[in-house]
């Protein structure tokens, strides 16, 4: 996860990559966003978007004496929650997100996110939420530079505010977004194995990851160009 913060609006810049590949999933190209100032004489800064064009095939080297397999995909930045979830996932514990109790509620309130999530408040301490179960998981949401999504309360059943979820890795879901481009495809003894990936884009919280049947016996290098995205500007007044 990256979040690059910088004085000016960033050229792109070419990036090359060479990993041994292990037998757990390892991310090689993780699309940043950027910290950027606003154009003008003000001192605000905005968080602006991301994009890396992948300039090269991925090529995969076999250095050892036995044959070996390879799997690739990619992890979109947009995908759903988990349904049936509760504060126990949002504990901030290894890739958890965490949540924000707010003010004011009561245990039964039904909370509705800004994604369209609903949640039901299991229990509370002096109004604010410390128990809760989700219960409809809304729209896909975006991951940002810093690996996560924050959902604010949109509505409530009740009179309560300012609930809050942060979303991290394990909170969505575990298959929605994910796409197989190569899955254990064998790279033979001291072989290379050439996947064409140039010309694909990969947007701020998009990820390309790969794997490998055991440690040590591959190794994967890719080239790519990693820059701020361009954005449109449309004017939507009279």
């Amino acid at each position: 996860m990256t979040r690059i913060v910088t004085d000016q609006a960033p050229s792109a810049k070419p990036v090359s990559i060479s990993v041994k590949v292990t037998d757990q999933w390892q991310t090689i190209i993780d699309a940043p966003d950027y910290d950027v100032p606003v154009v003008g004489f003000g001192t605000t800064r905005r968080i602006a978007p991301g994009v890396a064009e992948i300039s090269s095939p991925l090529m995969v080297a076999n250095i050892v004496s036995a044959s070996s397999s390879i799997s690739v995909r990619i992890i979109k930045s947009e995908r759903l929650i988990t349904n049936s979830q509760t504060q126990a996932d949002y504990n901030d514990v290894s890739l958890n997100g965490t949540f924000s109790g707010g003010t004011g509620h009561n245990t039964g309130d039904t909370i509705t996110l800004d994604n369209g999530a609903t949640l039901i408040v299991v229990n509370v301490s002096g109004g604010a939420v410390t128990e809760f179960t989700i219960t409809g998981v809304g729209s896909r949401v975006a991951r940002d530079g810093n690996g996560e999504s924050i959902l604010s309360q949109a509505i409530t059943s009740g009179n309560g505010e300012d609930f809050s979820l942060t979303v991290r890795e394990s909170n969505y879901n575990s298959t929605d977004g994910i796409f197989l481009l190569t899955n254990e495809y064998p790279v033979e003894l001291r072989d290379t194995m050439i996947i064409p990936l140039n010309g694909q884009f990969l947007l701020t919280g998009d990820r390309l990851q790969i794997k490998a049947s055991a440690n040590d016996q591959l190794i994967a290098t890719i080239s790519y160009t990693e820059g701020q995205s361009e954005e449109d500007d449309i004017f939507t007044g009279t």
